[in-house]
């Protein structure tokens, strides 16, 4: 007989729910993990599934995912998905600082001719991205003396901003305007993020002082005017001859070069290069830089790089996860063919409960990805059709409709950025003169590096959720809490 679905595990009390939200926000990590090993005990298999966790969180009901299954059919599933709002989820959040048009505050149908023509305008991008990056980033690692060391994480949100903003802006300005421009622009991005997530959620504006909300507030509309007249002068790649075109282009202007998306970049290449040049397993061997560098077979070489992309976003996404909220009552998990003595009931999750979606959990849950699912193993989408564990990608940009619109573009610059740094000459490079790049190398020390950065990027396993908690900063986007020095040859 199916089984009756059960709402998720535990019930907090709204006097815990003061406790939760700020164990919460210190590290989403620990907080699930804790929550995880609390009934470890008395329920095994319940642990083991990784059941919906209830929790209370700013005094909402909340239910926390951290099964790849459940993930994919809050996100692919239509049925379910149609009755989740990402919009009534991120209004209190996002709105007040991205206001629209803007694609993450729209639910289906709406949703989908904006997404369609926004993935259009970002197809002009492909021409220009590689041969930009290319130039960026040697620019960047060559300003840097060789044999220094340098803040890795730092260092690449330096890169990311310079990479962002000339994708997106300052086109066809000389290098003085160019620059002026993304220097105000990284600054008014700073103050709205910190506005957004300033614990103080009240715009105050006195004479003697301002709350971080009222600056970030003031941020937003000075880069509202600021992206306008960039569109209007034909500064940024989207070209539009529509004054509401003009409108949306500018308005997503504000997403697509925001300190969050900057952050969020600076991740990724973080634990990218990590791997690249600090990793090597097990047993003592080259780092996969030299490998890759060094194989004959330039397909085979090109399927490994992008094997690394895609483990590097698996076990590592810049974003911890994602917020919906419930508009009907859902159902997640199926009751037919199950057994009952092995597989626990479906989840109920009802109406006006917001789902917090963990992507770190749910790209290492064993279900899916085995015995590996913890561990970082560079090569495993190299043959990815080969096992259904092998096919399944991680959910750094989301999943579904509502799949993060620059994940093509990111990808293209993460490779582009490891293409560059080993002097690859990639295919896709616009690079001009005789000369090859010249080949940058990155050395770490891998003893010093952190366990709860080491479990981070999947190198350590079984590393406890407070070990996790000291090293990763979780929010508003994963890297690590003290500075990973590394030297700069080139």
């Amino acid at each position: 007989m199916p089984q009756a679905p059960v709402l998720p595990h535990g019930s907090p009390t709204t006097f815990a729910g003061l406790s939760e939200t700020f164990s919460f926000h210190a590290s989403p990590e620990s907080f699930i993990s804790s929550r995880v090993l609390a009934f470890q005990k008395s329920d095994p298999a319940l642990a083991q599934s990784r059941t919906p966790i209830h929790a209370k969180i700013l005094n909402r009901n909340v239910a926390v995912i951290s099964s790849y299954d459940h993930v994919r059919q809050i996100l692919c599933d239509e049925a379910v998905a149609s009755n989740l709002s990402s919009g009534k989820a991120y209004n209190e959040l996002m709105a007040p600082f991205f206001p629209p048009p803007n694609l993450l505050l729209l639910d289906a149908p709406e949703h989908q001719q904006p997404k369609f023509n926004w993935q259009e305008r970002m197809k002009t991008l492909e021409s220009i991205v590689c041969a930009t990056v290319s130039k960026i980033v040697l620019d960047h690692l060559c300003e840097i003396q060789s044999g220094s060391s340098i803040d890795l994480y730092e260092s690449m949100k330096s890169l990311s901003w310079k990479i962002l903003l000339s994708i997106f802006l300052s086109h066809g300005k000389g290098e003085r305007s160019g620059a002026s421009t993304r220097e105000t622009v990284e600054a008014l991005q700073e103050d709205l993020l910190r506005g957004q997530f300033s614990l103080f959620p009240i715009s105050v504006n006195t004479p003697f002082w301002r709350s971080p909300r009222s600056k970030g507030l003031e941020a937003r509309r000075r880069l509202e005017s600021l992206f306008a007249s960039e569109v209007n002068q034909g500064a940024c790649p989207f070209a539009t001859n529509t004054g509401r075109e003009r409108q949306d282009i500018a308005s997503h202007l504000l997403l697509f070069t925001s300190s969050l998306a900057v952050k969020a970049l600076a991740s990724l290449l973080t634990a990218l290069l990590l791997n690249l040049y600090v990793f090597r397993g097990k047993a003592p061997e080259s780092a996969l830089s030299d490998r890759i560098r060094t194989m004959d077979d330039r397909a085979l070489g090109s399927k490994y790089l992008k094997s690394l992309v895609l483990e590097t976003e698996r076990l590592s996404p810049p974003v911890v996860g994602i917020m919906r909220r419930t508009t009907q009552d859902i159902v997640l998990g199926s009751s037919e063919n199950r057994n009952q003595e092995q597989s626990p009931a479906p989840t109920m999750i009802p109406k006006d409960w917001d789902v917090w979606i963990y992507f770190v959990g749910a790209a290492r849950d064993p279900a899916t990805f085995g015995g590996t699912a913890e561990a970082f193993v560079p090569d495993r989408y190299v043959n990815s059709e080969s096992s259904r564990e092998r096919q399944q990608e991680g959910f750094a940009f989301g999943a579904g409709a509502k799949g993060c619109l620059g994940r093509d573009l990111i990808r293209s610059v993460a490779a582009t950025v490891v293409e560059t740094c080993l002097g690859l000459d990639s295919e896709r490079s616009l690079l001009q003169g005789p000369a090859r790049p010249p080949r940058v190398k990155l050395v770490g020390n891998l003893s010093q590096i952190p366990s709860g950065v080491q479990a981070w990027l999947g190198w350590q396993q079984d590393v406890a959720p407070e070990q996790w908690a000291k090293d990763i900063k979780q929010l508003p986007t994963q890297r690590p809490r003290k500075p990973i020095l590394v030297q700069v040859l080139h």
